[in-house]
């Protein structure tokens, strides 16, 4: 008997790395790849909270899940949503390393609180401005310590400009 019929079946690839996505997949309305978002929401990793303090960190998962709340409810396109989930991950970076009731540094300080605006800038240009938007920020409030100013007011100074 002849396998050589059976092995024209068989697949092998040797030597590569990385991802193999989609592998016997069939039928309709599959989406496949890595790290896709479809939802319109934002999101915080573990991995990007593991230098943030606890009081900060759930600071932001409050945040997140507020903002996510609003997104869905005023049905925010994902495009839209992209700026808001890059602004954030560059303040949550900033925020790493930072102890509650530390003294930072004047830059330090600056550079948060322009971090801080840029996530309020983008989160208000896609919601509506209502006291429900700017209330979602409330629980960022752990913040206002480290950049000199209360966060409701920089949110609010933010509101006006856009």
């Amino acid at each position: 008997m002849d396998n050589s019929s059976n092995k024209r079946d068989e697949t092998h690839i040797g030597n590569v790395g990385g991802d193999v996505i989609g592998v016997g997949i069939s039928g309709s309305g599959n989406i496949i790849g890595k790290s896709i978002d479809i939802s319109g929401a934002v999101s915080i990793s573990n991995q990007q909270l593991e230098n943030v303090s606890n009081e900060y960190a759930n600071s932001l998962k409050s945040f997140i899940e507020s903002v996510n709340r609003q997104l869905k409810a005023n049905n925010v396109p994902p495009e839209r949503v992209k700026p808001i989930q890059e602004n954030i991950n560059e303040f949550v970076k900033e925020a790493e390393g930072i102890k509650p009731d530390q003294h930072i540094g004047f830059i330090k300080q600056s550079d948060l609180k322009s971090k801080f605006i840029n996530v309020a800038k983008y989160v208000l240009k896609v919601l509506p401005k209502t006291a429900e938007t700017v209330a979602a920020f409330t629980p960022l409030a752990p913040f206002s310590k480290l950049i000199g100013e209360a966060t409701e007011h920089l949110v609010e100074a933010v509101q006006k400009e856009i």
